[in-house]
């Protein structure tokens, strides 16, 4: 009996937490995708392990920072597995697993449910299996919409097969805010062409609002529930005065910086403005070289991305409900208030200690890392802050180098690493990286005496 108490102790001991699960199926996917682009089927040129290692990251953690030129170094076959990179990670290795188990007619476990709530960031497990189903149908006609609509606008300048080939890999980089390009200067060409920078912008904002969010507009609209819930009011209201502040912000950062945004003419600057606010919030798609905007304009960047996209959706950074919340929860103390109310609901107090924790921990790991970055690569403070809240944030953005890579391609391979696991910690979430080294959580139900402590 003592030896059947004893291995059913180590068995348990050795089980895996749902966020365990995630972070393990993200470094096997990485290291599958490294290793199928080294091949040399996949590049024009012979290419080093790691930088293989960094793009398999960067497309899997949906980032877009690259060290090699996409279109110029891989080829056709190097580019479908990059895509397939980004559209994997982008839904996540076990939403895809655990939605192909369904098609196949296996019944979801209890665990599995846990693990998929865990990767899709879904509240609970009742109703994730229909909740998954759902997202599947919207990823997919959301990607054949966009790449129709691409396709109008490409078709005008290329022959039809490339300009479907650049309509798909587009519309799936850009739902998935990945900011991978098949151009070698991103998007800089089009930065007058409004109707791409429209269709692009719209892509990255559905990918980036949530599936949660996206699932609950299309119930609503269908009258199959009568409210929209808190949650998603937050990231509406707060995504929508996050893009109109950031364009606002960059072209008050930028008044008569005449080496930057106001080189261009006024249309070109709101236009450049508006998309740029777009994509810093996650998806890493540029229309100007920001090695020549103004370091307060990077600052504001900066800010953006670290904020992020919102829960459950393919971005990444510390998310804009975790910001609400902790810029709620500052307002109405300052009101004196005892509760943090919005849209007449009152925010559960264990919310708002997650999201100051989530605030805390991201703070510290990207100080630790641009630190370590700017001793260790010799680099600028601003430019190397930048490129490490882009990595942690899975944005993609980059000061770059003049030849149109990100500032990463110019690291030492130590430098590299910390990017890469970076990525990685960015598209896990540091709170759900951290749950995962520290193992399974032990509720304490002892309760000490309250301590007297001045603030």
């Amino acid at each position: 009996m003592k030896i059947k108490e004893s291995y059913e102790r180590i068995k348990n001991n050795f089980q895996l937490s749902p966020v365990q699960i995630v972070l393990i199926s993200y470094i096997a996917l990485i290291l599958i995708g490294s290793i199928l682009l080294k091949l040399p089927i996949s590049t024009t040129k012979d290419i080093s392990f790691l930088d293989a290692l960094f793009t398999a990251t960067s497309a899997t953690t949906v980032t877009g920072l690259i060290v090699l030129d996409t279109p110029k170094d891989f080829t056709f076959f190097g580019q479908i597995i990059i895509l397939l990179l980004i559209q994997i990670g982008g839904l996540g290795y076990m939403t895809m697993t655990t939605f192909f188990l369904l098609m196949l007619r296996k019944k979801a476990s209890i665990k599995e449910r846990m693990i998929l709530a865990e990767s899709l960031n879904y509240p609970g497990i009742a109703g994730v299996v229909r909740f998954l189903k759902r997202v599947f149908s919207i990823v997919i006609i959301i990607e054949i919409i966009g790449a129709f609509a691409l396709l109008i606008d490409f078709i005008k300048e290329y022959p039809l097969e490339k300009a479907v080939y650049l309509s798909i890999f587009h519309s799936i980089s850009a739902f998935n805010n990945a900011g991978f390009s098949l151009f070698s200067d991103n998007l800089m060409k089009y930065k007058s062409d409004i109707y791409l920078n429209f269709v692009i912008a719209i892509l990255i904002i559905v990918g980036g609002i949530g599936f949660y969010v996206i699932t609950e507009l299309i119930l609503y609209f269908k009258k199959e529930i009568t409210r929209i819930s808190t949650h998603t009011k937050i990231v509406i209201y707060f995504s929508l005065f996050l893009i109109v502040w950031g364009a606002i912000s960059i072209l008050i950062s930028e008044f008569n910086h005449y080496k930057g945004l106001w080189s261009y003419n006024w249309s070109d600057r709101i236009i450049i403005s508006l998309f740029t606010s777009v994509s810093s919030r996650t998806a890493g798609f540029n229309t100007i070289d920001f090695s020549i905007l103004s370091e307060s304009t990077l600052f504001i960047i900066i800010i953006l991305m670290f904020i992020g996209a919102s829960p459950g959706g393919t971005g990444g950074g510390v998310k804009t409900i975790t910001v609400s919340v902790v810029g709620l929860a500052i307002l109405n103390y300052l009101k004196g208030k005892k509760d943090v109310n919005v849209f007449k609901r009152r925010i559960n107090p264990n919310i708002i200690y997650k999201a100051m924790v989530i605030l805390a921990l991201a703070f510290l790991y990207n100080t630790l890392i641009t630190l370590t970055i700017v001793r260790v690569e010799e680099k600028p403070f601003i430019a190397s802050l930048f490129e490490v809240v882009s990595a942690f944030s899975t944005v993609g953005l980059s000061v770059g180098l003049p030849n149109g890579l990100s500032l990463s391609a110019d690291f030492s391979p130590f430098g590299k690493i910390l990017i890469i696991l970076t990525m990685i910690v960015g598209r896990v979430g540091i709170l759900g990286f951290a749950l995962a080294l520290s193992g399974k959580q032990k509720e304490s139900y002892i309760k000490y005496p309250e301590a007297r402590i001045v603030l």
